[in-house]
């Protein structure tokens, strides 16, 4: 890949391969690393992720992804390959590449697996078009993996080679992104937890310490688009509450002159003109997204009053597809009744 990432950057990466190496591989002598689940914790509570609340996670990003209708997925960062599990089989091909395997040590060794997976060791900056094995993918992924990247910097040299490697009207999606925007509340929310009883004075403290002691990266979820000229959608996890669904989202990058997300509304509506009251507001935003859209509705998980993505997601025919996050507004949603265009359509194109 093109880019020049120094000694600190690399560093960073070989520490956390170190540290998943480790974590899987002691997961496989336990026996429990085969149901994927090693490794995730609630960043809130510090606590492994309850396994309900994983499979949720897993299900909704398969069936996002299933809505692209990909035919080659690259998978950077591939982790448990939970992902990969449920799509590898419906696939023409799918390469998946990490810092360790040691977490589908399984998978590697299974003589059954489907005949299109196929695996690599590396990091996702030594990627190149030599190393593929097959066709450019028409759907990379690097899900709930960019919070481990170094810095902004890196994530760019990373998007800017994958981007190389895309196929014509290819989609890179950005799984489990935490969004900076809503980054001070959760470190709130988290030394609340820890100190309840905290005054606002110690309450300052401990957020300015969990900062500091902080080690995985934030961004705001637009900013790698804008700094790489591609097309972005960015798309609330529609969860039950938990910090997967408050403080991560979905990013799809497309570039210049392929399809738009597909999601623009065509008629949109202020969700505070839908009536004087939740019901009301619920009646009538069914009503329009049977052909337009909602804006400027309150994310119900981190303000006192609005739905959540998840009960937003049952009223656009959309589903979770049609629940997008406001760039101006980070505390807000975008509800629309389309589809996200699939992989290899272009602007202009009927879906």
């Amino acid at each position: 890949m093109s880019g020049t990432l120094t000694s600190a950057q690399v560093d960073r990466v070989d520490a956390w391969s170190a540290v998943y190496d480790e974590i899987y591989t002691d997961g496989h002598a336990r026996g429990t690393a085969a149901d994927g689940l090693e490794g995730w914790v609630d960043a809130l509570s510090g606590r492994p992720l309850p396994a309900e609340i994983m499979w949720e996670w897993r299900d909704a990003t398969v069936d996002r992804l299933r809505g692209l209708r990909p035919v080659r997925i690259l998978d950077v960062g591939i982790g448990t390959g939970m992902i990969a599990r449920a799509l590898a089989s419906e696939v023409r091909s799918y390469h998946a590449v990490d810092l360790t395997l040691a977490g589908v040590r399984d998978l590697l060794d299974d003589p059954g697996r489907p005949s299109g997976l196929t695996f690599d060791r590396r990091a996702a900056h030594e990627l190149s078009p030599q190393l593929l094995p097959g066709d450019r993918p028409d759907l990379i992924l690097l899900n709930s993996v960019v919070h481990y990247f170094p810095d902004g910097d890196y994530l760019e040299v990373v998007l800017t080679g994958l981007l190389d490697l895309l196929a014509p009207g290819g989609v890179l999606f950005l799984g489990d992104l935490r969004d900076a925007r809503r980054d001070a509340r959760r470190l709130r929310e988290r030394a609340l937890r820890s100190e309840p009883w905290a005054g606002p004075g110690r309450l300052d403290a401990l957020v300015a310490d969990l900062a500091r002691r902080d080690r995985e990266l934030a961004l705001d979820p637009w900013e790698p688009g804008r700094s790489l000229g591609v097309e972005t959608t960015v798309m609330a996890r529609c969860l039950q509450d938990s910090d997967l669904a408050r403080y991560r989202v979905d990013v799809l990058l497309r570039p210049e002159g392929s399809a738009g997300p597909g999601g623009g509304a065509r008629a949109t509506h202020r969700w505070e003109d839908l009536g004087d009251d939740e019901r009301r507001r619920e009646v009538g935003a069914r009503a329009v997204l049977r052909a337009g859209g909602v804006v400027d509705v309150p994310d119900g998980l981190v303000c006192p009053f609005g739905p959540s993505a998840l009960e937003a997601s049952a009223w656009t025919p959309a589903g979770g597809a049609g629940v997008h996050m406001s760039r101006e507004l980070p505390d807000r949603l975008i509800l629309t009744s389309r589809p996200l265009a699939p992989t290899g359509h272009r602007r202009g194109e009927p879906q």
